[in-house]
């Protein structure tokens, strides 16, 4: 389903948006990186952006139902993580 979906991004068929949507609604909460490991930087930065902005109850959308407020929030600190651990990466091999 993701590379399906991946796919349908990288050819113009949906918006990187829609590839946000519909990626949030397939997160565990408990294992994010099943869903969120094969998505681009590009995505996971506009879904990083997605989830800092997120407010319950106070959203609509023209995809489906809004993803519930857990699987937003294992994104968001997926994919803070994952760019700190980067991060760190980059610091570490510059120091050498």
């Amino acid at each position: 389903m993701m590379t399906g979906l991946v796919a349908m991004y990288q050819k113009g068929a949906i918006t990187a948006d829609h590839l946000v949507a519909e990626c949030l609604h397939m997160v565990d909460p408990e294992n994010p990186a099943l869903v969120l490991d094969s998505l681009p930087d590009e995505i996971l930065m506009r879904m990083r952006e997605y989830a800092r902005k997120f407010r319950q109850g106070q959203m609509v959308s023209n995809y489906r139902v809004l993803p519930a407020v857990d699987q937003v929030e294992a994104a968001r600190t997926w994919i803070e993580a994952v760019q700190a651990s980067k991060e760190i990466g980059i610091l570490s091999d510059q120091a050498d």
